[in-house]
């Protein structure tokens, strides 16, 4: 989603990021990985609890996730995998956004 900002934003779609880390996890992340959409902190995971993303194995700490939430907080497309290769592409997720 990174490289493709510029589609996601001419669609009207807003990018955000949620970390399984603290404030200063983000920001050190950040300062070495650039992001043109805001990563936000969820240290007490309360944002991946909400959306059942963690991983039950406890190695695995949270499962890749993409999430398509409308204007009116209603989640229109959804991609929770086990992997990182799971991950849906950009073309599958901007054909989700009206």
């Amino acid at each position: 989603m990174r490289d493709d900002i510029d589609r996601f934003t001419a669609k009207g779609a807003r990018v955000v990021a949620v970390a399984p880390d603290g404030a200063d996890g983000v920001r050190k992340f950040v300062q070495d990985h650039p992001f043109p959409f805001p990563l936000l902190a969820d240290s007490d995971h309360r944002v991946f609890d909400a959306y059942d993303v963690v991983s039950r194995m406890a190695s695995l700490g949270q499962r890749p996730a993409v999430f398509v939430i409308g204007g009116d907080g209603v989640v229109r497309f959804d991609s929770i995998g086990t992997q990182q290769w799971q991950i849906p592409t950009d073309d599958v997720v901007l054909a989700a956004i009206r």
